[in-house]
């Protein structure tokens, strides 16, 4: 007999879902939705978050299928109610509270940035709006050395930087290898690959994109940026020099990062 997914119980032989959990999990990110929106700004954050639980509880859920209803459904109202709108209906510090009030698994959700990314929306608005929102760090508790005249505007805990490198060649030298290289092209001439330097810090100042892993930084002046574009969790950058090699940043909020960038430029 098979196990119902999202209760536990038996669900009957060759079935592993009951018809009516399922009704309840698919209608679920809209109920949650509801709640969010009736109660931000009105009720007090312990009490929403109360009445949003006890609505979950009361699906008979496991445990964890439980707290996978709950982030889906927070997603669901994030995508729905706060990213696709320019002006949201309540304050973000409502919103944050009822989020720390409900303490969700951040493991299960299916964006794993998605709570650092709520953190940092008040500071995405301010960047929106043209203007710098107030740093989240001192300086002086990082081992990135700043110049003169240089101020720490952000940092990215979780970064991590890829960059393309020629790629050497390991044949042997040979006449015809010679010749037929010889009348390839320049651009085909050199083939590149993806180098990840790994994990560390991403700091933004008012002067550059900075890197740090292990006390080595490695940077981007905004001088020298011919183009910025975005893509998943970080931005693609391709420098102004005509044989440049692009980098590539990552952290956990790209947006951020992508806003930080064209607020410097200007």
């Amino acid at each position: 007999m098979g196990a119902c997914i999202l209760c536990g119980k038996s669900a009957g032989l060759f079935y592993s879902l009951h018809k009516n959990c399922f009704e309840k999990y698919n209608a679920s990110d809209q109920i949650i939705t509801d709640h969010l929106i009736d109660g931000l700004d009105k009720a007090e954050s312990a009490q929403l978050a109360n009445t949003i639980t006890s609505e979950i509880a009361g699906y008979g859920f496991s445990s964890e299928a439980q707290q996978r209803t709950l982030n889906r459904s927070l997603e669901y109202f994030f995508k729905h109610h706060i990213e696709r709108s320019n002006n949201a209906a309540f304050s973000i510090s409502s919103w944050l509270e009822v989020l720390s009030e409900l303490a969700p698994d951040e493991s299960l959700f299916v964006n794993k940035h998605f709570i650092a990314q709520q953190q940092n929306l008040s500071a995405l608005h301010v960047l929106k709006n043209f203007q710098l929102p107030e740093a989240n760090c001192n300086p002086t508790n990082f081992s990135i050395m700043l110049r003169e005249g240089e101020q720490l505007w952000w940092c990215f805990n979780k970064g991590s930087m890829e960059q393309l490198k020629p790629i050497k060649s390991k044949r042997q030298w040979s006449v015809v290898m010679h010749l037929a290289e010889s009348l390839l092209s320049k651009k085909n001439k050199q083939s590149l690959e993806t180098e990840s330097l790994g994990e560390g810090k991403l700091f933004i100042t008012n002067q550059r994109v900075c890197f740090e892993k292990d006390g080595e930084v490695v940077f981007t002046e905004y001088g020298d940026i011919y183009s910025c574009t975005p893509i998943n969790n970080g931005i693609r950058l391709q420098p102004r020099q005509l044989n440049a090699i692009s980098r590539t940043y990552f952290c956990e909020d790209g947006r951020l990062l992508y806003k930080f960038i064209n607020y410097a430029q200007k």
